[in-house]
């Protein structure tokens, strides 16, 4: 019984510490067009960005700490429509001239079941600017050949968080890989790193 109070306590405690921690909103920054850079140190095995994607067709110009993104990428990697893509983001935060690893990290084993859903955060930020949508959206990053055009569009993000501040630069690595029908990775995985900013746009306290 005490063991049940105890831990009734303590939930009480971590719901009011969460019930007026401050939150920060940020918005992201970029220091330049690149955007994407490769993850170091890497097999052969694990392919760059340009192993997901041929972006010759896409045009990424720099203006006000934004990115202003037009054009089209076709898809290249040689994977099967039936295949199950697992996806992992990784964020570094720079300091003391390093990458440091943080607490954030998100997993998803099947990345094509919520590419396209609008409650994700890239939806603002990308997936909403693809005009073929329902051309594409059945087959993922699965099928080589598959174009996705694109409007003219600023990469912007704005969120909120209550972990403390975030403010800086950041690195968000990606990593994907493919499981064929009998769960057996795919001989090739893609990883890629985007450089960003986080600028404390403002503070509130919940009460």
């Amino acid at each position: 019984m005490w063991f049940n109070r105890a831990k009734l306590v303590v939930l009480t405690v971590i719901v009011g510490i969460l019930s007026v921690t401050k939150s920060y909103r940020y918005k992201t920054e970029y220091e330049d067009e690149d955007l994407f850079s490769d993850c170091p140190n890497q097999p052969e095995s694990v392919l760059n960005l340009h192993g997901l994607a041929n972006l010759s067709e896409i045009t990424r110009v720099s203006h006000h700490n934004l990115v202003q993104v037009s054009g089209n990428f076709t898809l290249v990697w040689d994977i099967q429509k039936t295949d199950r893509i697992e996806a992992t983001l990784d964020v570094f935060k720079y300091e003391r001239r390093e990458w440091v690893p943080t607490l954030y990290r998100i997993q998803t084993p099947h990345l094509c079941s919520i590419l396209f859903d609008k409650n994700q955060y890239w939806y603002p930020m990308w997936i909403q600017h693809v005009t073929n949508i329902e051309e594409v959206k059945d087959k993922c990053f699965n099928v080589p050949g598959t174009k996705y055009i694109h409007e003219t569009f600023d990469m912007h993000l704005e969120f909120e968080n209550k972990m403390g501040n975030i403010e800086g630069q950041h690195k968000l690595q990606f990593v994907l890989k493919a499981f064929d029908q009998l769960n057996r990775m795919r001989p090739t995985s893609i990883c890629f790193a985007m450089i960003i900013n986080y600028v404390r746009l403002s503070q509130k306290s919940r009460k």
